[in-house]
């Protein structure tokens, strides 16, 4: 078995061969033999639960991030939750949330007893429009969660205008794994923190799993209790050598750790990360080259953008274009795509139980139904980019 602080130079090549080539998949994990090997370890060592491979992630987190602090939890979603948590927010405490999100980033909120407030997103990035946010703020705001679209962080005056209003910001960071922005790599400087995703999707995954990145000690040490129903000390402490077997409930948690079998996974790939966001910045700009020449279609951001994660390739088809259409068009030429995302004013709960804040989601509304994600991971080459911006000319040509 190979030792667990060995760290190739060169990555190996997934278990599926990249010349085997079928169809253009929408994501793939890139599960390599090293990634194998490491929950093999995990498996072998008898402690399969929170406990040494997520304490050594955290660290080696906290090291690729340069931040001081990192918690690993299960999701994304449980981060965000933790996160508002800590906030203690009041009675009647509104939220402002993107409209163009998945819908956890506002449920977070929600499950923290808060009214969500949508507001609009900026056309050529969209992320969350300062402008609307500026008059969300003005109406009463109790805190902002701030999601980095596709792995572009939002823009300064997000931060700056919720630092005017004393306004808390939770950095919905589920795209947004190894981004930049003014402040440097992203990981929640000046905020609660940056809620990241493991999922199976990411640009880094674990399968299951996230983590807080914050700069207090505070915020830390809640979320470790708070990810564990409030317990004061989780099991891996208590069987380590010394420990007495005591410990408390202060706070009515939830069930959110990070067991070591997933946390052995994700350090696997981070110890390549560099390699795969390299990866993806290049099929990017070979996706901009070749979108370029297909008339009617812009891509998202609409300019390339230095510290962008690159976690998704998103199109905007030509007004009246039917996408779903366009959808069947490209499967059919086996190229698989998906939607990223439907606004959440357009679900039934929200329109029941959310708020839209001042001015409206024009913007959000304009292009819900011109949006369509195309299929972006390391596993691809240049010649499946060619093949997608191929098949999306001749389908959005019909």
């Amino acid at each position: 078995m190979p030792d667990e602080t060995a760290r190739p130079e060169v990555e190996r090549p997934p278990l599926r061969a990249i010349s085997e080539r079928g169809p253009v998949s929408f994501a793939d994990p890139g599960i390599t033999v090293d990634d194998i090997a490491a929950v093999v370890r995990a498996l072998e060592s008898g402690w399969i639960t929170t406990g040494p491979e997520c304490d050594k992630l955290e660290r080696e987190l906290a090291t690729y991030l340069g931040c001081p602090y990192v918690v690993g939890v299960s999701s994304c979603t449980a981060a965000l939750e933790i996160a508002l948590a800590w906030l203690d927010l009041p009675p009647g405490a509104r939220v402002a949330v993107p409209t163009w999100t998945f819908v956890a980033s506002a449920f977070a909120a929600v499950r923290n007893g808060a009214t969500p407030v949508l507001v609009d997103v900026d056309p050529h990035t969209l992320n969350m429009s300062p402008a609307s946010l500026e008059a969300a703020l003005a109406t009463g705001i109790s805190a902002v969660v701030a999601v980095h679209f596709g792995g572009v962080a939002v823009d300064r005056a997000v931060h700056e205008l919720c630092a005017a209003a004393g306004v808390p910001v939770v950095e919905d960071a589920a795209h947004a794994f190894g981004a930049s922005d003014h402040r440097g790599r992203l990981w929640g400087e000046g905020s609660v923190g940056a809620c990241f995703s493991f999922y199976a999707t990411k640009n880094m995954t674990s399968g299951e799993g996230g983590a807080l990145a914050t700069s207090s000690e505070e915020v830390a040490t809640f979320a470790r209790t708070y990810r564990l129903h409030g317990l004061s000390a989780a099991s891996w402490s208590r069987h380590l050598d010394g420990a007495n077997g005591r410990y408390d409930c202060a706070v009515p948690g939830i069930k959110a750790n990070l067991p070591d079998l997933l946390a052995a996974l994700a350090r696997s790939q981070l110890a390549r990360f560099p390699d795969l966001q390299a990866r993806r910045r290049t099929l990017v700009e070979r996706y901009r080259a070749g979108l370029a020449a297909i008339p009617g279609i812009e891509v998202v951001p609409a300019l390339p953008v230095a510290g962008a994660a690159d976690h998704l390739q998103v199109v905007l088809l030509e007004e009246g274009t039917d996408r779903d259409r366009v959808a069947v068009a490209l499967a059919d030429a086996g190229v698989t795509t998906s939607v990223h995302f439907q606004p959440l004013h357009r679900f039934e709960w929200f329109r029941h139980n959310a708020e839209i804040g001042p001015g409206g989601v024009p913007v959000a509304d304009r292009l819900a139904g011109r949006a369509l994600s195309l299929p972006l991971h390391p596993a691809l080459d240049v010649a499946d980019v060619d093949r997608t911006c191929n098949a999306l000319a001749g389908a959005v040509g019909r």
